[in-house]
């Protein structure tokens, strides 16, 4: 059996670690507190923006410098533990990309490892911030709007106990039933734009872009930090009942120990009688 030494340190190395771990998820659920009423009031604006995209975008002509191929768009962060939530991710990002035979553009150190190996298509990596400001991901903006069809992998945030993962296409072919409803009128034909409209629409789609992406990295920070809580809960849990095995084995010991040398007392007192 081990020795009490020993029981001592493992009893305050478990208490140590259930410490941390509450003091995660205290920090996760802070940042729940502060992100959850603003992204899920925001959600109506983004779905609608991206409604009213793609009805303009049956307007504009082709843009000559988008390519066909496939992008798909794995969002993962920096740092933290998102237990099985980050897998969930990186597997459907995994199949999309052998799907479409897509290239990638993976975000965040977490999901870089997962894909570092890759060489038979394009790989965009990038090390965004957890908590990403607007204008840190211009770099993305470029990329996004040079490919026709971008895939983006992410969680959502359902409530404190559940994520999901979403897929969301932002750009896709045009569609025919629309183009007709229109008549094939163009920008060109109905307006006069300055200085041009390839210009212009390389301008609004690079724009428009870069505020849903902005949009789902919210998304994904906020399941996250849900994720983590839910970890570092269970993690505090076993903590505790680990803790308390260690207590009773502790215990347990001691008393051996006592009623060992009461054992030797006895029979100490009783030789010399």
């Amino acid at each position: 059996m081990q020795s009490l030494k020993i029981l001592r340190n493992k009893i305050k190395a478990v208490e140590y670690l259930g410490e941390i771990a509450q003091a995660l998820e205290q920090s996760a659920a802070n940042e729940i507190f502060k992100t959850r009423e603003k992204i899920l009031k925001s959600r109506l604006f983004f779905e609608e923006t991206w409604k009213v995209y793609r009805t303009l975008q049956q307007l504009t002509p082709e843009r000559p410098e988008v390519n066909n191929k496939h992008l798909v768009v794995v969002l993962t962060l920096n740092r933290g533990m998102y237990g099985n939530l980050l897998n969930k991710v990186l597997e459907k990002g995994e199949h999309l990309y052998k799907e479409y035979k897509a290239d990638l553009l993976i975000t965040g150190k977490k999901g870089h490892n997962h894909f570092i190996k890759r060489n038979e298509r394009t790989i965009h990596f990038f090390s965004i911030p957890n908590k990403v400001k607007y204008e840190q991901i211009e770099p993305l903006k470029d990329i996004l709007g040079t490919y026709a069809h971008i895939h983006i992998v992410f969680p959502r945030y359902k409530s404190a106990v559940q994520q999901i993962v979403e897929v969301v296409s932002l750009i896709t072919k045009p569609n025919k039933d629309i183009i007709k409803a229109k008549n094939n009128i163009s920008l060109n034909e109905r307006f006069r734009v300055e200085p041009n409209v390839n210009e212009v629409v390389k301008y609004f789609n690079k724009t428009i872009i870069g505020i849903l992406i902005y949009n789902y990295f919210q998304e994904s920070l906020l399941a996250y930090n849900a994720a983590q809580m839910i970890e570092m809960k269970n993690a505090h849990d076993n903590a505790e009942d680990q803790n308390k095995i260690l207590i009773h084995q502790y215990n347990r010991k001691r008393r051996e120990q006592i009623d060992a040398k009461l054992r030797e007392l006895h029979k100490y007192n009783y030789s010399r009688v």
